[in-house]
């Protein structure tokens, strides 16, 4: 069963070469990234193996039963639903509102853009609305589909004959320059795959264990320096940053002679499609079941049929997201995205005091019996 935890620590870490972090990476490159990365590994690792390691000791019960029963309830509500309202919720929107618009750009510009976001909420939204068993079985499905291609392709990049090695060489030695503070927050990312376990971790029985849980900080490594040196590889030492879309024409630089597959690009862009479709089902997900328990105490991991609740929920998601994107642009939703990852960064590390709290709470139960 601990399998499914590592796959939203695959995905999530996938998902990130195509978002929010290259970028940000990008722009800090002479600045401070590659020492602001190597901090990001050691923090990223200790909030997610620490993390794991608490929610180990409570099989069976997500975060709000969790907080419920070692907290006023006061304090629980707040803990929900700001977990809900600021990490999880807007989370989706972000990464919903952002590829949509990079996959209209590729595919059909021509589209109207509200449409193209209709489409893709629609999706997410009766993804999102089904039971907390039924999304992790549909997350299983989609990472076994897309991540052997695209592990493929990052394969093929990292060993492609026209990536010069003397660029990556010279970014990374600036790994003398004094870290910069979002190159951090946004680099803990791609460990955070972990933080599902605030609901997925309902669906474990007692007895289970994080085997080889030693795979989540060393794929949040992995993914980091594919995201910030490939690209740098192939565009270049300056060139690099002139790119808005960079990992979309990172993977046009690349092409394949495998069956009827020859421009990367349009492949790529297939997969990352439906990974961030994954995303937003997982985060939106966890924002129902979130509110959920806060107005009716729900639990249950199976629901057939499908609450109402549920549906309602999500189509007020979507109405949010459709009313996000009339109020942005690409350039401030990168705003958003920074902001976001700088609040994620320290609610990471709240969540794993308030976790090492309930441990503490739990064993002086225990000596009591």
């Amino acid at each position: 069963m601990s399998r499914y935890t590592y796959y939203h620590v695959l995905y999530v870490g996938l998902i990130n070469i195509m978002m929010f972090v290259p970028s940000l990476l990008i722009r800090d490159r002479f600045n401070g990234a590659v020492s602001g990365m190597l901090v990001a590994m050691v923090i990223g690792s200790i909030l997610s193996l620490g993390t794991m390691a608490c929610f180990e000791r409570f099989p069976g019960l997500g975060f709000p039963e969790i907080c419920d029963r070692y907290t006023p309830r006061w304090f629980r509500q707040i803990n929900i639903l700001f977990a809900a309202l600021c990490l999880w919720l807007p989370a989706g929107i972000i990464v919903i509102y952002a590829y949509s618009e990079t996959v209209r750009m590729f595919f059909y510009p021509d589209i109207n853009p509200f449409l193209n976001l209709l489409l893709m909420a629609t999706a997410a939204v009766w993804a999102c609305s089904r039971s907390t068993r039924t999304v992790q079985f549909i997350h299983e499905i989609m990472v076994i589909l897309s991540s052997p291609l695209l592990i493929l392709f990052i394969m093929k990049a990292i060993f492609n004959e026209n990536i010069n090695w003397d660029a990556i060489r010279y970014v990374a030695g600036y790994v003398n320059k004094p870290p910069s503070f979002m190159t951090i927050a946004a680099s803990t990312f791609l460990f955070s795959g972990y933080l599902s376990l605030l609901i997925f971790n309902r669906l474990y029985t007692v007895g289970f264990k994080f085997h080889f849980r030693w795979i989540v900080p060393l794929f949040g490594i992995l993914f980091l320096l594919v995201t910030f040196f490939v690209p740098i590889g192939f565009h270049g030492t300056v060139g690099v940053e002139n790119y808005v879309y960079l990992w979309s024409m990172t993977a046009d630089s690349m092409v394949t002679e495998y069956g009827f597959i020859n421009r990367v690009l349009f492949v790529f862009l297939l997969l990352f499609t439906g990974l961030s479709l994954l995303f937003v089902m997982n985060t939106w997900h966890t924002t129902i079941m979130l509110l959920r328990y806060s107005i009716n105490g729900a639990t249950e991991v199976e629901e057939d049929p499908v609450p109402w609740m549920n549906v309602w929920l999500g189509v007020g998601i979507g109405l949010l997201t459709l009313l996000f994107m009339r109020i942005v642009n690409l350039e401030r939703n990168q705003y958003f995205s920074e902001g976001w990852l700088i609040l994620r960064f320290f609610v990471e590390i709240y969540f794993l005091f308030l976790m090492l709290y309930f441990v503490w709470k739990q064993k002086k139960e225990q000596v009591r019996l």
